[in-house]
């Protein structure tokens, strides 16, 4: 019998822990098969006792609506359609040792079959031409070499070439290649070789190969590429064009080596001084060799594209490049806008100023930033960043004047690049403010009002089911306007019994970037993994995400408002907007807080240590000092753009901006989260800051998290940030004692 009592336990809504939250699985990748009747999604799911993260793949029938699991463990960390029933994955193991190695689903049964071994494992891979192209480390490049050899492990910074180079196996050889070992052996048989070979041969020096786009009829691809690894050279670039017959190539490849003698056994037959000089002529020949004519692989054109810019895709009947690129300038502030241009047109150009008068830019008009984007059979769809929430949109190529029409999702926000088929169905993740991000599928309506088009979506996931019951407050777009007249928007997040007449401490979370995006959504990674939102609002502390300046969703001008007044114009954006939710009647002045991760954590230690609005702060993988982090980072070009130049010739905005400018004057508790392995903001941002605060006496902590670099991604360590945060501002702001261990 259920007593008045128990009913009532059951209606109470569940408040989750941070456990909760770091075990929720989420989905990641969608790809439809090509007529679009399969749905392939990969999830990640959290393994608490491992302390990892894994991501499994999952298999929807669209017409029966059945759903099965692909894998069953480790990471699958890419996707592909080989065909109607095969799907091609790079999956990667749970071990620290495991390397990521493509392997490929027939009739979606069964282990699969593992279809490349390379040494240092696979970054990336795309179907090619019965095969697969796939991008990996040349060892000889990244191994032991010369050098080491002599001089021991040195690295020449920023100088170090390349090791990323570009290979094809052939399937139908593989299988070949794997009957004939597994075969018992013939000494008369010719030596057996595995059927791959490296296409960046052609190329003319060792480049680091970013990108690559393949003609619908396989018999041309394109490679962009920049100088190094080194993203002090990321708009050091370049585009090439390899024609080729990739099957053939294979074939010639083979032949040639199967005409080779078989070095290693006539080798064995020699010894003493005769023996080691027939080895060192052995060698020269075979560096030789490595120089001889590559004709057969393919011929290689280079496209004079403009700085920084890529092929993205290419048309259905490959007549057509969709080119990524900056039209005004190639400032990382620059948004930028998706182009076409002929392919025969892009052969023909000379010079970059050439290529830039063949294109026609198609989503100039939009004004918004462009995230993921695809070229199919319906048209080129992307997605884009819009206030506080991420579209999709279409292009129709072929309209004499090609512009964006939004697609109308019945109230859905995408949070993933779309996928589409050859049947014009689209697949993507989307979510709302009462929704958590699922797996949905849309097909085109047949009724347009011409400014939008409408999209029917089907959800295929069910991820919802997990959160029934849960109190997570509730999620609202507001909007504020700042010291200087900018209207700024943000995310407020409430208790789910708000009473507007009380007044309640808040807490913001400001988003990295800067040109990152909090979104209107129920749950974004934030939420999971850094700072506790949802607890927050069950503790009755509001919310505030502020999408400040410098934010995308709103336009070109909006993306550019930091520059030369990096934390000092956040600063404005976020104490307006403190002042504006104080102003509403419901906060309370004196038990505020700041928090923030990456660009978000800057924004916290110039706030905590210029302003006297936050009675604590939290700083995660923050920047202390520009002139530290120009020094010390690995995108130094980040506050040359931002700050207009070098420190070494003019620091005076350098010194403005940074949080440590005013230590003399700190105040302000923080608390510091940093990863011992962070290269985009070095360790030395959080020890200056640290050794800082500790000098002016004011109360502060440093957690270093091993091994972790710019974001934390094991599950133990993001709940100790998530812990840390919470326990945090509840000392600060609801004077309860302070527990972060």
């Amino acid at each position: 019998m259920t007593t008045d009592r128990d009913a009532d336990q059951v209606q109470t809504p569940y408040q989750p822990s941070l456990r909760d939250m770091i075990m929720l699985d989420e989905p990641y990748i969608v790809r439809l098969s090509p007529n679009g009747a399969l749905l392939a999604f990969t999830v990640k799911i959290t393994d608490w006792g491992e302390n990892r993260y894994e991501r499994l793949c999952y298999i929807h029938d669209i017409e029966s609506g059945k759903t099965t699991p692909l894998t069953r463990g480790g990471n699958v960390v890419q996707i592909e359609w080989l065909n109607e029933h095969t799907l091609a994955v790079l999956w990667r193991g749970v071990a620290p040792w495991d390397d990521a190695q493509v392997w490929v689903h027939e009739h979606l049964i069964g282990d699969g079959w593992r279809v490349t071994h390379h040494d240092s494992g696979v970054d990336w891979f795309v179907p090619f031409a019965d095969g697969i192209l796939y991008r990996a480390d040349d060892f000889e490049r990244k191994g032991p070499n010369a050098r080491e050899r002599e001089f021991g492990k040195v690295t020449h910074f920023e100088q170090e070439p390349s090791p990323s180079a570009l290979y094809y196996v052939g399937l139908p050889e593989l299988r070949a290649y794997e009957k004939r070992k597994r075969a018992p052996s013939d000494k008369d048989a010719p030596p057996l070789v595995e059927p791959v070979i490296e296409l960046s041969k052609l190329l003319p020096e060792p480049l680091s190969i970013r990108g690559i786009v393949v003609s619908p009829d396989h018999d041309a691809l394109y490679l962009s590429c920049r100088k190094r690894d080194d993203l002090t050279y990321i708009r050091d670039t370049s585009t090439f064009r390899i024609s080729l017959d990739a099957p053939a190539a294979l074939a010639e490849h083979l032949e040639r080596a199967a005409a080779k003698p078989d070095r290693k056994a006539k080798g064995n037959k020699k010894k003493g001084k005769k023996g080691k000089k027939a080895k060192k002529e052995r060698k020269g020949k075979d560096r030789g060799d490595k120089k001889r004519d590559v004709d057969y692989l393919g011929q290689l054109s280079e496209l004079p594209l403009p700085r920084g810019a890529f092929v993205t895709d290419i048309s259905p009947d490959g007549r057509t490049l969709l080119i990524h690129h900056q039209g005004r300038d190639d400032k990382l502030y620059t948004r930028a806008d998706l182009w076409l241009i002929e392919v025969e047109a892009a052969l023909a150009a000379e010079t970059p100023d050439d290529f830039v008068a063949a294109m026609r830019d198609v989503t100039g008009t939009l004004d918004r930033t462009i995230l993921g984007r695809e070229w199919a059979p319906a048209g080129i769809f992307f997605s884009y960043a819009d206030g506080t929430a991420v579209r999709l949109a279409r292009i129709e190529p072929s309209a004499p004047e090609p512009t964006p029409v939004p697609l109308d999702l019945e109230g859905l926000c995408v949070a993933s690049a779309p996928h589409t088929c050859e049947t014009g169905r689209i697949a993507f993740l989307a979510a709302h403010a009462t929704a958590p991000e699922e797996v949905y599928i849309a097909e085109r309506a047949a009724s347009d009002d011409g400014q939008t088009e409408r999209w029917v979506p089907r959800r295929i996931t069910n991820f919802a089911a997990a959160l029934e019951g849960w109190d997570l407050g509730t999620v609202e777009t507001i909007e504020w306007t700042s010291r200087d007249g900018t209207v700024i928007q943000g995310v407020l997040r409430k208790p789910s019994d708000f009473d507007p007449t009380r007044r309640y401490p808040l807490v913001l979370v400001v988003h990295g970037g800067p040109a990152g995006l909090s979104t209107a959504y129920l749950l974004d990674l934030e939420d999971t993994r850094y700072y506790p939102a949802v607890q927050f609002v069950n503790k009755d502390v509001l919310v505030l995400k502020p999408n400040y300046r410098g934010s995308m969703g709103r336009g070109q001008t909006f993306l550019e408002l930091n520059v030369n007044n990096l934390g000092v114009g956040d600063l404005w954006d976020i104490e307006s907007g403190v002042e504006h939710l104080i102003d509403q009647g419901f906060v309370d002045p004196k038990r505020v807080g700041c928090m923030g991760w990456s660009q978000g954590g800057y924004i916290s230690a110039f706030a905590g240590l210029h302003s006297e609005a936050f009675r604590a702060v939290s700083v995660g993988a923050g920047i202390s000092d520009w002139y530290t982090y120009y020094v010390s980072n690995d995108i130094p070009d980040f506050t040359v753009d931002y700050l207009s130049g070098s420190p070494f010739r003019n620091r005076e905005l350098y010194n403005r901006s940074a949080p440590m400018s005013n230590i003399a004057n700190a105040k302000t508790p923080m608390l510091i989260q940093h990863g011992s392995e962070d290269r985009r903001v070095p360790l030395s941002n959080a020890m200056e800051l640290y050794r800082g605060l500790k000098e002016m006496g004011v109360p502060v902590e440093l957690y270093i998290f091993p091994g972790m670099g710019h974001p934390i991604t094991r599950p133990r360590e993001n709940h100790a940030v998530m812990h840390q945060n919470l326990n945090w501002f509840s000392h600060y702001l609801l004077d309860e004692e302070l527990k972060l261990e």
